[in-house]
């Protein structure tokens, strides 16, 4: 869960940096395909289904909602702040 979070932050520091930057499709491109090796979205959903499949159905919620709030959480703090430093 915490590698998914800083990847959704790293990922909105670098979106917001780049905002007027003349290469920023291809920037954005390169820091997808970094946010998307360090986290993995499938490796979320086996944890969540393999924990409700247990009997976690507490567990696997929480897994599930402080993923997507923390994730959505990180990357607006992040865009904000990478918009702020961005020259």
């Amino acid at each position: 869960m915490v590698v998914n979070v800083v990847a959704s932050g790293a990922l909105g520091l670098l979106a917001g940096l780049l905002t007027h930057h003349p290469q920023q499709a291809l920037w954005l491109w390169l820091g997808v395909g970094f946010a998307g090796s360090l986290s993995t979205f499938s490796t979320l959903m086996v944890d969540v289904i393999l924990l409700l499949k247990t009997g976690h159905r507490q567990e696997a919620l929480g897994l599930a909602g402080a993923s997507v709030v923390g994730g959505y959480g990180l990357l607006a703090l992040a865009l904000g702040l990478g918009e702020a430093l961005a020259p």
